[in-house]
């Protein structure tokens, strides 16, 4: 069942048992007012008329010179003093031993006059005869002369429960009528309401089917905010599955290179291996042969080296305080023959300062950026690591040197893996373009900022920034 299906049926339903119970409480209150006011109109009737017949019944007595009436001439009284009352269709009853006088034409209920006569106080009852009339019957014992007699008044009430039937039976034919024009308000309003959740549920099968398209908001209200609500969700969710998809293609091309930089040594190398294996060669063949075996052994060595640091380096790192002075004087000790073998001036200036950082992967960054630095560089050009301090207790490492520089276009994608910018003179130095992606991961980890201020052919300087925090 549809939710717009529910709401109109519940709403209709609660509806319609509200409206009936209302209908049905206010049928009956308004008949229990009109009958108290009866019976209350009906006891003082009954005073007035008990004073009244009693006094009747003294002046015919004085006027007649009788000491006391009998039964007969107290129903002479009777007969008289009811015809005042007959236009209001109120009867009277007299009973001594047996019954004086009735101009009531139906029976009153003996059990009220036994009560009365028992109880020797007033009494009430209201009576529906079999043809549907009501009536009230009010009874007390009552003192006439010497004697005491039952004075009953009888009222026709019968309109009292007339007027109640009447309602409902009015009710019974305008509710069905009152049902379905609340049921047709309804179920526009259920349409007109659940139209905005209709947009929503169409708008998440499109989200589902990959169209993030933004649902104008067209109103203020909970729909609006809910649709506010689902806008912002799409577009998390558009966000979300772009850096999935960045994700997906880095990883792509990620596995790609390295098959690629993988299957080139091993060609090499099995190439190698099988002329070694099979031909009859002189001794200085197999010396070139076996030293290109080495080569692109060593090669595969520090690709899949590299390889293991960069995925290790998506682990959390182990910081400590590293003074600074001594590991750049270490990382001197062993570049300093390495740019002597190129020809290369290497120079260093340290500072005192302890930085909490993984000390060997910040050798790492240090070690792989005067690396790059030595290769691009000629024979006699200067190499340079700095250290500087910062007015706000900041560490900041340069790495410079005068080689061949790097084009502004190429400098957001060097620290991509397996991205080489002279791919002929990387690949002749053993390098397979994960230095720099090592770099900028490690950097990434300790929370520094990498900067290049490169010219083609000038050289380039490269500057790692690292924060105030990680002082000490």
């Amino acid at each position: 069942m549809r939710f717009w299906q529910k709401t109109f049926l519940i709403s209709l339903t609660v509806l319609t048992v509200a409206i009936n119970a209302v209908a049905y409480l206010l049928i009956q209150n308004n008949h229990r007012l009109n009958l108290e006011k009866e019976i209350s109109s009906g006891l003082d009737e009954y005073s007035i008329m008990v004073s009244s017949f009693q006094t009747n019944v003294l002046y015919e007595r004085y006027r007649s010179s009788a000491e006391e009436f009998g039964e007969e001439q107290v129903a002479d009284v009777a007969r008289n003093f009811s015809y005042l009352f007959s236009l209001d269709q109120q009867y009277i009853q007299l009973n001594g031993k047996s019954q004086v006088y009735s101009n009531f034409p139906k029976t009153v209920p003996n059990e009220l006059l036994e009560s009365v006569e028992q109880s020797g106080s007033a009494k009430q009852l209201i009576e529906h005869k079999e043809d549907g009339e009501v009536y009230l019957y009010i009874s007390s014992p009552v003192v006439i002369q010497s004697s005491t007699y039952l004075f009953t008044t009888i009222k026709d009430i019968s309109n009292v429960y007339r007027v109640k039937n009447d309602q409902l039976r009015f009710f019974s034919l305008a509710g069905p009528a009152v049902s379905v024009a609340v049921a047709l308000i309804l179920l526009v309003v259920s349409v007109l309401l659940t139209r905005q959740i209709n947009r929503l549920r169409r708008s998440t099968k499109r989200v589902a089917d990959g169209d993030y398209q933004m649902i104008p908001i067209r109103s203020n209200d909970e729909i609006g905010m809910l649709t506010a609500d689902f806008n912002q969700m799409t577009q998390a969710i558009r966000q979300k599955v772009e850096q999935l998809e960045h994700v997906a293609e880095d990883r792509k091309s990620f596995i790609d290179n390295m098959t690629h930089e993988m299957k080139t040594p091993l060609t090499s190398i099995i190439g190698f291996s099988d002329l070694l294996r099979s031909a009859r060669l002189d001794a200085d063949t197999i010396h070139d042969y076996a030293q290109s075996i080495y080569k692109e052994g060593q090669y595969l060595k520090s690709v899949s080296s590299k390889l293991m640091e960069y995925i290790l380096l998506k682990q959390a790192p182990e910081l400590r305080d590293v003074p600074i002075r001594p590991l750049l004087e270490e990382i001197a000790a062993a570049v300093g023959p390495i740019a002597a073998n190129h020809g290369v001036i290497f120079t260093v200036q340290a500072v005192d300062f302890t930085l909490h950082a993984d000390r060997e992967l910040l050798r790492s960054m240090i070690y792989n950026f005067i690396d790059n630095a030595i290769k691009a560089s000629q024979s006699g050009q200067e190499v340079a690591l700095k250290a500087e301090v910062l007015k706000k207790k900041q560490l900041k490492l340069l790495v410079s040197d005068h080689g061949s520089g790097i084009p502004q276009e190429e400098t957001q994608k060097i620290f991509e893996p397996f991205y080489r910018v002279d791919k002929a003179r990387s690949r002749q130095n053993g390098g397979a373009g994960l230095g720099l992606a090592l770099c900028a991961e490690i950097a990434q980890v300790h929370h520094a900022r990498i900067t290049i201020d490169s010219q083609p052919g000038q050289g380039t300087t490269i500057s790692i920034l690292f924060p105030e925090e990680a002082a000490r």
